[in-house]
């Protein structure tokens, strides 16, 4: 049994009223709700009366999946046969228990309850945000249409007022955002009916409640900033002889501000315009001429006239935001606004009701209408009696709340509505980890509590959990010291004091590194080095400097008798990568494979933009509509057929004037058509022809699938980089058009619109994962995606993305408590004006923005067991250090205006911690953080020539090593002589000679015209005990092939002889020993060639090496370059097998591809550029013609002659 903590003895033990467990970071929080849960049913609790609701489906089996094992270990550990029995029906009842999230809980409600409120319970849950938009999008069409053909005057206003030029979207954005925002208040109706009551006043703006009890504290809340500003200007000013020469005009500022702030009840609107409006300092710098600056530290000077520069900037904002017009202008702005939200929400009105019209008739529900309808059945009476409260009011015995930082206030609501007297809430999250505003979370909720619950008078119980049990003490005083300087009340919502601190509850030791570290990029001019790029390969080099060094990892998961003997070198799963967005992910993708870094990405959201999903999507384009020339096209040059650019422009010059599908039949019917294309688009066009035919009469997934099997498409991607996740993309097209018929929608042409409709409305899908969570990859999510866990490493990958800011300066902004604000348009002169109330709840917002984005950094922070690396990017290093080391504090708490001009997590982490940072390589011993400037240069972003291969334990013989080094080491000692390197190999040139997609090609070509960046990788076989795959396979089936005794016809014995031997050896895994189809090379040996073979063995030389000098614009016509004519490229490559005979050469190469009648060609077109070149290396080395070019596939027991 744990041996809690008295915070965690109370919260699991303390009944009989709400309790609100404030839990921080680390602190055991799950664990704790496990344990209190198993106590109440070992005290004759049923799990039925419990309900426990999650945040997320994943939280909720993760909660019933530990509780079902604490209640076997409880039945195990028993020997009451009473508490056994008890036990047992608890675990019984646990998979119908209610855990789980409140939507989940309002979908049982509904079904239980439906007919309390006559709802049809024959329906489905809209649960893909995509159809949910498009059923708004048609919504909203329906109703302005409604509006246009009555030539609603009014309507027509308002939507000139919110749209520009070009379009008339702008009011359909504002219908929808308004719609996410109102449905999440507990009292959907009532807020928007209240929205134009801002903008009402009788007489004056000066004489209305809202100047009074909005307007005014909101400008005493500016002037409290802007007083700061002046304090700070005054301590620099009195600190220093130059900087004194700022102290009259900061005098100045505090005396008349003051003055304003004191009387400012007194004061009517057109005074305070007037005021604000002309204000200019009488005091001016006193002048410092340069024999006063000799000699002399300028620094103080130089802040002091930052601070004054700020000053003037925050006083023009106050007149930007509020102060432009007159009060007769303001009064006429908020009565043409006030007009304008009336028919708003009128507008809203007519777009639910057409919005739920819609639903309704299409037989769903969305997770908003769960709680809704689940909220109007508690609220339903039947005869007089809200039965359905009362059955749940009476059912559950307490109400245990996960992550109530995050809720909102309808789910909140829903959670009143099931509490009474006979019941309580136990409320468990931290305010600190609040980070779905987006979603309309209030975490004002919980700070209510918080307060209120700490109440001598108050009945009920705070408890706060503040031990760490996750992270070291470097990440926890780190963490601390930045935010017991950042978080306050008003920017955070809640002070971080002693309370809310971190306290270490683990005992790293002293051996293992748990350094921070926090490394700046300095980009320069060189275009060429980008944010991205830089960030991104910084943050691959450090991973495997990690992995190379065997940093030391304490793993406190294993059971050892001390401290010291639960270290172990790092994983590659132990690293998270974090970002604030999505942005980077296919880009960590693209570079970490080519690094050979295994990373697992969770939701990338570029599913529709990839390569494979691409061509199949314009192979169905094509098959709904062939007259359609880019998707046509897009697969004629795709692997699916296979056609080049010379091609394509033959069969255009065919028929210059018609679509393109046309003039590919007349070339098909051409008679002096080349053969080899017309019978390729003879065989692509019958093969369309089958599709249409199969998909009128087929499902669209079954015709994919067709597809899949045909092309061998499937097959194709997963040979190309990243191939796992390609093939998992290709197959979640089936499952996706699978689930969508599922849905009642049938048709491909629709199905093709439903896609492009998700593709216009940005609503791209997550990729699947191809990778296990347990596999040891790299994990690459979001913030938002990490919350709950936590991993030994975490990098953060752009410290300095800003802050997203769009809601704060859209014209039109939402607020819980203070409505709507918008900006009226001049219908003459089209300027917008934003009104007073807009930029009252901007502000707010703004305030609520910078809070939320603390708020997600602390999450990111406190995701970190042992150890924090911060990445960020800057393009002036001075400046940056500049603006840290220029911060006012007030208690230890930076100046309020400083915070909210931090616009990014580089800056939060800066003004908080590194204040003092003046070199470009700096130690903080008080948050253990080691800080660097490092300049970004454009080779460091290229991905390395040569990856280093961590052997596993059990290695091959050091004479195989030696001899595979030997071969894959070679190089032409000439080849960074010049800008194209001199020397290839023919298994990079190969390239060439097949007709690869664009990301192939683009892999082809780095910055030196080098084709195929990397040199011989070791093969994987001998580094890797994971499942094998079939490239394994084949290089070790072409190391058998190299080894057996060919002086007379091998046999089967022969071949599984010498495998056995080679295991033995250690120059095969067992797993891969498996593997090798002996059968099939003892029949390669009954061929013609392979009695051949055998027939003239003391001719015959394998894997020979051979090397040849070639122009390089012979070599590489196809590519862009202009090469000279001098230019030589030395091909270098390893021939499988030569049989030198006195006429001629015969040359043969094994393949142990997978072949069929689809793709027979297309493998010999793609090797037959490889063998061409051995074969023009042979002749030139043996002086001997080529008789014979084979190759032979092993799985098909078939020779080719080329």
């Amino acid at each position: 049994m744990p041996e809690w903590t008295q915070d965690q003895k109370k919260a699991i033990e303390h009944r009989g009223h709400d309790i609100l467990v404030s839990a921080a970071a680390g602190s055991g929080k799950t664990t704790i709700l496990i344990e209190r849960i198993l106590r109440e049913l070992k005290s004759d609790e049923d799990v039925d009366n419990l309900l426990v609701a999650t945040f997320t489906e994943a939280a909720a089996q993760e909660m019933k999946d530990r509780l079902l094992k604490a209640l076997k270990d409880a039945v195990n550990q028993t020997n009451n046969a009473e508490e056994k029995r008890r036990l047992q029906k608890q675990i019984f009842h646990i998979p119908m228990a209610n855990i789980s999230t409140l939507h989940a809980f309002c979908l049982s409600v509904i079904k239980k309850f439906y007919y309390v409120i006559d709802l049809d319970p024959n329906f489905r849950l809209l649960s893909d945000d995509t159809e949910k938009s498009i059923i708004q999008e048609q919504a909203y069409d329906n109703i302005r249409n409604k509006y246009y053909s009555k030539g609603d005057l009014d309507f027509i206003k308002l939507t000139d007022n919110f749209t520009n030029d070009k379009t008339d979207d702008g009011l359909k954005d504002i219908i929808f955002k308004l719609y996410d925002f109102a449905i999440t208040t507990s009292d959907t109706r009532a807020y928007l009916d209240n929205l134009s009551k801002t903008y009402q006043f009788k007489k004056s703006f000066s004489q209305s409640d809202f100047y009074q009890k909005e307007f005014l504290p909101q400008i005493k809340l500016r002037l409290d900033e802007i007083l700061l500003t002046v304090k700070q200007g005054l301590d620099l000013a009195l600190e220093d002889e130059l900087a004194g020469t700022y102290l009259n005009v900061f005098k100045e500022a505090e005396e008349r501000l003051q003055k304003i702030y004191a009387e400012l009840s007194q004061y009517n609107y057109d005074q305070l315009q007037e005021f604000f409006y002309n204000f200019k300092f009488k005091n001016k710098k006193q002048r410092v001429t340069k024999a006063d600056k000799e000699g002399k530290d300028l620094s103080l000077m130089n802040e002091t006239g930052e601070v004054k520069k700020t000053l003037d900037d925050q006083l023009k904002s106050l007149v930007t935001d509020y102060f432009l017009k007159p009060e007769a202008g303001v009064d006429e702005a908020l009565r043409v606004a006030q007009s304008l939200v009336q028919k708003l929400v009128e507008v809203e009105y007519s777009f639910i009701k057409e919005f739920q019209k819609l639903k309704t008739n299409s037989h769903v529900l969305d997770f908003n209408d769960l709680e809704h309808r689940a909220v109007d059945i508690l609220e339903g009476e039947v005869d007089g009696r809200r039965i359905a409260q009362e059955y749940y009011q009476n059912k559950f015995h307490e109400l245990m709340i996960d992550e109530y930082q995050d809720v909102n206030a309808m789910q909140d609501k829903i959670i009143d509505l099931l509490s009474c007297e006979n019941n309580h809430r136990f409320m468990v999250g931290d305010i600190k980890q609040s980070i779905y505003g987006f979603r309309q979370a209030a975490p004002r909720l919980f700070t209510e509590k918080y307060e209120a619950f700490q109440k001598e008078d108050n009945d009920d119980e705070l408890i706060q959990l503040s031990m760490n049990f996750r992270s070291s003490k470097a990440v926890d005083d780190f963490v601390n010291n930045i935010f017991t300087r950042i978080f306050d009340k008003k920017i955070g919502d809640i002070d971080y004091d002693e309370k809310s601190k971190l306290i270490t509850g683990t005992n790293f030791p002293d051996s293992v590194d748990t350094t921070n570290e926090f490394d700046v990029y300095i980009g320069d001019e060189d275009e060429e080095v980008t944010k991205r790029q830089t960030l991104i390969s910084a943050a691959a080099k450090k991973i495997q400097s990690l992995i190379d060094q065997g940093f030391e990892i304490y793993d406190s998961k294993i059971k050892a008798d001390t401290e010291a003997e639960k270290i172990r070198p790092l994983k590659y799963s132990d690293i998270a990568i974090l970002s604030r967005v999505r942005d980077n992910n296919t880009d960590i993708i693209s570079y970490f494979s080519k690094v050979n870094i295994p990373v697992m990405v969770k939701d990338a959201q570029n599913y529709f933009q990839t390569t494979e999903l691409q061509i199949m999507m314009s192979m169905l384009k094509l098959v709904d509509n062939p007259y359609e020339d880019i998707p046509l096209v897009a697969v004629l040059r795709s692997p699916i057929v296979g056609l080049n650019e010379e091609e394509l422009a033959k069969i255009r010059l065919i028929d210059k004037r018609n679509g393109y599908f046309t003039a590919l039949n007349e070339y098909a019917a051409f008679e002096n058509a080349e053969e080899r294309l017309k019978n390729k688009i003879s065989t692509f066009l019958v093969q369309l022809d089958n599709y249409r035919d199969f998909a009128n009469k087929n499902s669209i997934a079954r015709l994919i699938w067709k597809i899949y099997q045909e092309t061998g498409i499937l097959e194709y991607v997963s040979g190309m980089p990243g191939g796992k996740q390609r093939a998992a993309n290709l197959h979640a097209l089936y499952q996706r058009a699978n689930a969508y018929e599922e849905n009642n929608y049938k048709g491909l042409h629709q199905f093709i619109n439903f896609i492009q409709r998700m593709q216009k409305l940005d609503k791209d899908l997550s990729q699947p994962n191809s990778i296990e969570a347990n596999d040891d990859t790299v994990k690459v999510m979001t913030v938002h995606g990490s919350k709950g866990l936590e991993f030994p490493i975490v990098i953060y990958l752009d410290m300095d993305k800003k802050f997203n800011m769009m809601d704060v300066n859209s014209d039109t902004v939402f607020d819980a408590q203070k409505g709507i604000g918008i900006t009226v348009a001049d219908n003459e002169t089209r300027i917008k004006y934003r009104t007073i109330p807009r930029g009252i709840i901007s502000y707010q917002k703004k305030i609520a923005t910078v809070s939320e984005e603390m708020r997600l950094l602390y999450v990111a922070l406190t995701r970190a067991k042992q150890k924090l690396i911060m990445l960020g990017f800057t393009k002036d290093s001075d400046k940056l250090l500049k603006t840290w080391n220029n911060v006012a504090m007030t208690n230890n708490l930076v100046n309020e205006s400083t915070r909210m001009k931090a616009n990014n997590f580089q800056n939060l982490v800066g003004i908080s911690t590194l204040q003092d940072a003046v070199a470009p390589d700096y130690y903080d011993e008080d948050s253990h953080l080691q800080f660097k400037l490092i300049a970004a240069k454009a080779e460091d972003t290229k991905a390395p020539k040569n990856q280093k291969i961590k052997l596993l334990p059990k290695e091959p013989s050091q004479l195989f090593k030696d001899a595979v080094a030997d071969i894959l080491d070679l190089n032409y000692q000439y080849q960074e002589s010049v800008e194209t390197t001199a020397y290839q190999s023919v298994s990079e040139i190969k390239g060439l000679f097949e007709d690869p997609d664009n990301e192939n090609m683009a892999e082809m070509l780095p910055e030196k015209s080098r084709y195929n960046l990397g040199s011989f990788a070791q093969p994987d076989f001998l580094t890797k005990t994971k499942k094998v795959t079939n490239a394994e396979v084949g290089s070790a089936t072409h190391l058998v092939l190299q080894k057996i005794n060919i002086e007379k016809t091998p046999e089967i014995d022969d071949f599984e002889e010498l495998v056995t031997q080679m295991t033995n050896e250690k120059l095969l895994t067992p797993e891969l020993a498996k593997k090798i189809d002996c059968s099939s090379l003892a029949k390669f040996y009954q061929s013609d060639l392979g009695k051949e073979i055998v027939t003239n063995h003391q001719n015959v030389s394998r894997e020979f090496p051979c090397s040849i000098l070639m122009p390089a614009r012979k070599l590489f016509k196809d590519t862009a370059k202009d090469y000279s004519i001098n230019d030589k490229i030395l091909v270098h490559g390893i021939i499988d097998g030569v049989i030198e005979l006195d006429e001629g050469v015969i040359i043969f190469d094994y393949k142990t591809d997978h072949v069929t009648s689809q793709n027979e060609d297309e493998l010999v077109k793609k090797y037959s550029g490889q063998v061409n070149l051995y074969a023009k290396a042979i002749e030139a080395i043996k002086k001997k013609p080529v008789l014979g070019k084979y190759l032979y596939f092993l799985k098909k027991d078939q020779a080719v002659k080329l």
